[in-house]
C-alpha cells in the first residue's frame, strides 16, 4: 500500500469520473461540429453566395432563441419571413441563421436559393465578416473536441493505471 500516496487513493475515483465526461463531451462536440454545424453553415454560405436571389419579404414571427441568465430574453431570435419567389409563389421560411429580432411586419430583404426556396437568409448572415466568425466558432468547436478527447484519453489511461497500482499494492 505504499507505492500508492495516501492523498492520490482518495483522488482515483474523480479522475475516472473526469476522464469519462471529457471522452463524452468531446465526442458530442465532435459528431455535433462534423455531422452538423460546419456542412450545415458551409451549405448554405456556398448556395446563397452562388446562387442567391435577393428578394424584398416582411418578418411573420421572431422567436427568442434564450434567455440572458438574468430573466431577460436574448435579443437573438429565429425569424421567419414571407415572400414572393422568382416564380410567383409565395413563400415563407425561417430564415438559416439567428438575428437580431426583427419585429413582426417588418420589410427585410433576404437572399434565397431559388432552386430550394425554403433557404433563406439575410444578406447580412452571409457576408465575410459573419461567416468569418461562424467558420471560426465551428472550426474552433471542432479543436476543442479533439483536445478534449486526448485529455480525456489521457485521463482515463492515467486513471486505469494507477488504479492497477492500487490493485497491486
Amino acid at each position: 500500500m505504499d507505492a500508492v500516496p495516501a492523498y492520490v487513493r482518495g483522488y482515483h475515483r474523480g479522475l475516472g469520473r473526469a476522464s469519462a465526461a471529457m471522452l463524452g463531451c468531446g465526442l458530442l462536440l465532435f459528431v455535433l461540429a462534423v455531422a452538423y454545424l460546419i456542412p450545415h453553415d458551409t451549405h448554405v454560405e456556398s448556395v446563397l453566395n452562388g446562387r442567391g436571389v435577393q428578394v424584398r419579404a416582411v418578418v411573420t414571427q421572431c422567436v427568442p432563441v434564450g434567455g440572458n441568465g438574468d430573466g431577460s430574453v436574448s435579443a437573438n431570435s429565429h425569424c421567419r419571413v414571407r415572400f414572393t419567389a422568382s416564380d410567383g409563389r409565395a413563400v415563407e421560411t425561417q430564415l438559416a441563421y439567428v438575428s437580431d429580432d426583427l419585429g413582426r411586419d417588418r420589410p427585410v430583404t433576404v437572399v434565397y436559393d431559388p432552386r430550394d426556396a425554403g433557404l433563406a437568409a439575410l444578406p447580412s448572415s452571409i457576408g465575410f465578416w459573419n461567416t468569418l466568425g461562424r467558420n471560426v466558432i465551428d472550426w474552433s468547436a471542432l479543436v476543442f473536441s479533439v483536445v478534449m478527447l486526448l485529455a480525456g484519453a489521457a485521463a482515463l489511461t492515467w486513471y486505469l493505471r494507477l488504479r492497477a497500482r492500487m490493485r497491486r499494492a
